[in-house]
């Protein structure tokens, strides 16, 4: 028997098609007052943006009735935290900030790493850029053995973005309550979606790697430019992660400055687009992964105003056994995360 999931696409293929099915499932997604939550009298108004840090996944919708609805719906792949991570977590408790860990990724691994938190009172978000050459300790992660020190890039490889956000608490001893991870395909789509990003690059760029070449100055950067921008490493200042992370995390605030000053929801047409290539491009935890769910969350983050979100890095320093790789600086790592 085929799940609710599977099932939402066939709904409105011939019979044969929907062969495997529950029948009442199938009556139930068919009848549009008999569907549940949100659907009932087919008209959904998800008057929402999802901003993560104001930047890299945003999802929209204007008035979406029946299939488009679903379809957003279906488009959406989650993944179980409670059932990934087996081993015992911080703790969930009350007037603590609300933790969400944004992962960028691309070709199998997790390029980009920020952990976003949205103060109790929701009016202030503080942005941790997590250097991916830090070198922490790593927790088991499924039938992977924990590791005393690994790259913290290779949780992602090792089992994903659950093991991402165990290695996160276990190096800083916060809940993630949330984790929404964009492909970097689905980034640039974004970008090119929205019209480019005018942007004030700092130094000039010449990088062979990314394909970047954009003079210092305003400059107007299309999805390819710009994911590139935010990718670029070795041919800014002394090469190293933390030059690139300077690069996003510009790059974040000149977009949620775009996104504050422009209403796109003015256009259901274009949020629709906009939210068919988002919910294509991201994975989230099963907590969040609908996009009534979504939508929620929406209205916690979009209520802030560009101006306060702050943007810092995870304190580091050279470690010792190899100085391409950075580690933790204490006391300042762990004080940094105390203080949110």
């Amino acid at each position: 028997m085929l799940g609710t999931k599977d099932c939402r696409a066939r709904v409105r293929a011939p019979e044969a098609v929907r062969a495997g099915c529950d029948t009442t499932l199938t009556k139930r997604l068919r009848d549009p007052d008999k569907r549940p939550g949100p659907l009932k009298g087919m008209n959904v108004h998800l008057k929402r943006w999802l901003t993560v840090s104001g930047a890299a996944v945003v999802i929209a919708a204007g008035v979406v009735v029946g299939g488009s609805y679903w379809r957003l719906e279906s488009n959406l792949e989650t993944v179980d935290l409670s059932r990934e991570i087996t081993h015992p977590r911080p703790p969930s408790t009350p007037g603590r900030p609300l933790n969400i860990l944004l992962l960028g990724k691309d070709d199998g691994r997790s390029d980009t790493a920020m952990v976003v938190q949205l103060n109790a009172k929701g009016d202030q978000a503080r942005v941790v850029s997590i250097p991916r050459d830090t070198m922490v300790p790593r927790p088991q992660c499924g039938e992977n053995p924990p590791a005393a020190v690994a790259m913290f890039n290779s949780a992602f490889s090792t089992g994903g973005a659950a093991c991402s956000v165990a290695t996160v608490e276990q190096m800083s001893r916060v809940r993630i309550d949330h984790f929404v991870q964009i492909d970097f395909n689905g980034f640039r789509d974004v970008i090119d979606r929205l019209g480019g990003i005018d942007i004030n690059v700092p130094e000039p760029i010449d990088d062979e790697k990314s394909g970047l070449h954009v003079p210092a100055g305003p400059t107007k950067l299309d999805g390819t430019q710009a994911l590139a921008f935010v990718r670029t490493r070795y041919s800014i200042g002394d090469g190293s992660d933390l030059n690139r992370i300077k690069n996003q995390q510009l790059f974040m605030r000149t977009l949620s400055e775009k996104l504050a000053g422009e209403n796109w929801l003015a256009s259901p047409q274009k949020t629709l687009e906009l939210a068919n290539i988002l919910t294509r491009s991201v994975v989230t935890d099963t907590e969040i992964g609908s996009i009534p769910k979504l939508a929620d969350l929406a209205g916690k983050l979009t209520a802030l105003k560009p101006e306060a979100i702050t943007y810092v890095t995870l304190p580091t320093e050279t470690y010792v056994p190899d100085p391409n790789r950075v580690q933790p600086k204490q006391p300042d790592a762990d004080a940094m995360w105390k203080a949110a």
